[in-house]
């Protein structure tokens, strides 16, 4: 089942995110967030502003205002009026 939470709910943001990130190494800060997998990363921002970096393939970008993050299928797909980017964990 998956969960969609608003960026601006931060405290449900990195908390779901923290969950997901349990499996890699997990740093956190006052408004973002680092998951590391080994060779895969996600970093999210409360502002909106994600990165993701995985062998042969990188991507960034400023405006998502949500997540649906799936633990089951060790998804989090990001969302914002112009963007859909879905990261997948590593194994999950």
């Amino acid at each position: 089942m998956a969960n969609r939470i608003k960026l601006s709910d931060w405290d449900a943001a990195s908390d779901e995110l923290r969950q997901f990130g349990e499996s890699g190494a997990v740093t956190t800060g006052d408004d973002r967030i680092r998951l590391d997998f080994g060779s895969a990363r996600l970093e999210v921002s409360q502002d909106g502003r994600v990165s993701t970096g995985m062998p042969l393939h990188d991507f960034e970008h400023r405006g998502a205002v949500e997540l649906v993050v799936d633990h089951d299928a060790g998804s989090v797909t990001l969302e914002g009026d112009d963007v859909s980017y879905t990261f997948r964990r590593p194994g999950g």
